[in-house]
C-alpha cells in the first residue's frame, strides 16, 4: 500500500445559500424544512416516521425511551462501539451487555450476541460500522425468537443496505448521525426511523420537549463546522496537523485524544450550550404559577434548600437558573406563564420536582454554572 486513505467533510450543494436563506426568512433554528427533511428521509428508507433529533446519540435515547424497555433489564451492545451509547443506555436505566464482534466485519457477531442473553434482556443495539452492515438478518432473527427489540445504530451507514433494505428499518428502529464525518452532514443532528406509530408519537413527544437552541448557537456551530472542514483537506492537514502527529509518534505521544471527546458521565443527562452553560431537560405536568423574580446571596452549603423553595413555586413552569461561580452564589430564577395566559390569574403549585436539585446539585459540583429549563404543556417519554 503507498497511501493511506482518507476522507474530508461531505456537504451538500449550495450549503452557504441555503443556510443564508433558512436566516433571511428566520428559519435557521425551527420552520417547515424540518418536517420537509423528514418526510423525505422516511420516504428515501421506506420507513412509516422519520422524527430529527438534536443529536444522533439523543436519537438513540428518546428511542429507548419510545420503546418502552423495562427499566433495570439488559441491553446488548457490540464490544465496539461509541462510549456515549452504553453510556446512554444506562441513563436510561438499562444495564449494558457487551457481546464480541465479528473479526472480519467488525461488527456484532450473532453467536456472540445469542450467548449474552439472558432472561433480563431487553434489547440488542447492532451496529452497521464504516458503511458496511452488520448480519442484521441473523441478528434479528435470533432477537425475534427471544422477544427482544433489535435498535440499529446506522449512525456511519447512512445508504448501506442488506439485501435491497436501507439498514435501519430492518429492526424495530434505526438512528442516524448528521455530525461533520458522517455520511449525510449537517454539522451536527440525528435521525430517528420507526415504522411503530406508538413509538414514533413518543418519539414525536420527547424531541418537542426538547430546548430549541438559540440561532446565535446554530451560527457558532455552523462557523465551527467550516474551520474544521477547512482543517482536514489535504492539503491543509498536510502542512498543520499531520506534522505535528507525525512528530508526534516518534515519541509515542497521542495528541490526537485532544481532538476528541472525553469520555465522562453523562448523568444527569445535559446538553453543553455553545456558551459552555449546561443545559438540562426535564418535564412536569403543567401546573400554573405565580410569576415572581428572586435574587440571593448564598452560599454553596445553602444551593439545595434555596433551589427547594423556588422550585415548589415553580413546579411544572419554565424555570431558568443561572448559578455564577467562584464565591458565594447569586442565583436567580424567574417563572413565567404560558403564551396566552393571564399571570394574574394563575395559581401557585402545591409540589416540588426533586430530580431539580439533584441536576441542579450535580451540575455545579461539574461545571460552575448552568441553566435548567423545564418544560410546561407537555410530558416526556
Amino acid at each position: 500500500m503507498t497511501a493511506i486513505p482518507r476522507y474530508g467533510a461531505r456537504v451538500i450543494p449550495n450549503t452557504e445559500q441555503t443556510i443564508s436563506a433558512m436566516r433571511a426568512a428566520g428559519q435557521l433554528v425551527d420552520g417547515p424544512h424540518i418536517a420537509q427533511f423528514e418526510e423525505a428521509f422516511a420516504a428515501r428508507m421506506g420507513s412509516n416516521y422519520a422524527v430529527a433529533t438534536s443529536y444522533g446519540r439523543m436519537a438513540f435515547y428518546h428511542l429507548l425511551q419510545a420503546l418502552q424497555l423495562p427499566k433495570g433489564s439488559e441491553i446488548i451492545l457490540p464490544a465496539l462501539t461509541f462510549w456515549v451509547i452504553p453510556e446512554l443506555a444506562r441513563v436510561a436505566g438499562l444495564k449494558p451487555v457487551f457481546a464480541d464482534v465479528d473479526p472480519r466485519l467488525f461488527t456484532l457477531d450473532p453467536c456472540a450476541f445469542e450467548r449474552a442473553i439472558t432472561s433480563r434482556t431487553s434489547a440488542v443495539v447492532p451496529t452497521h460500522l464504516y458503511g458496511l452492515p452488520c448480519d442484521i438478518e441473523r441478528i434479528v432473527g435470533i432477537a425475534r425468537r427471544h422477544g427482544l427489540a433489535v435498535i440499529e445504530d446506522c449512525a456511519h451507514a447512512l445508504g448501506a443496505e442488506w439485501r435491497g433494505r436501507p439498514v435501519g428499518t430492518l429492526g424495530d428502529a434505526g438512528f442516524f448521525s448528521f455530525q461533520l464525518l458522517k455520511p449525510l452532514n449537517t454539522y451536527g443532528g440525528g435521525m430517528a426511523v420507526t415504522n411503530n406509530p406508538g413509538v414514533a408519537a413518543r418519539l414525536m413527544n420527547a424531541v418537542a420537549a426538547e430546548r430549541r437552541p438559540r440561532e446565535a448557537d446554530v451560527l457558532r456551530r455552523l462557523q465551527l463546522g467550516r474551520v474544521q472542514r477547512i482543517a482536514i483537506r489535504p492539503s491543509v492537514f498536510s502542512a498543520s496537523l499531520f506534522p505535528v502527529m507525525w512528530a508526534a509518534s516518534w515519541v509515542k505521544a497521542t495528541p490526537d485524544v485532544y481532538l476528541w471527546e472525553k469520555i465522562r458521565s453523562l448523568d444527569p443527562l445535559l446538553r453543553k450550550s455553545e456558551a459552555g452553560r449546561a443545559v438540562f431537560m426535564t418535564s412536569g405536568a403543567a401546573r400554573k404559577h405565580t410569576p415572581f423574580w428572586g435574587s440571593y446571596a448564598v452560599t454553596k452549603a445553602a444551593l439545595e434548600s434555596l433551589v427547594l423553595t423556588y422550585a415548589a413555586e415553580c413546579e411544572g413552569s419554565n424555570v431558568k437558573a443561572n448559578l455564577f461561580s467562584p464565591g458565594p452564589l447569586r442565583t436567580r430564577m424567574r417563572a413565567r406563564a404560558m403564551p396566552g395566559e393571564d399571570p394574574n390569574t394563575l395559581e401557585p403549585p402545591e409540589a416540588v420536582t426533586p430530580l431539580i436539585v439533584e441536576m441542579l446539585s450535580a451540575s455545579y459540583a461539574k461545571n460552575g454554572a448552568l441553566n435548567l429549563y423545564q418544560r410546561t404543556g407537555s410530558s416526556a417519554s
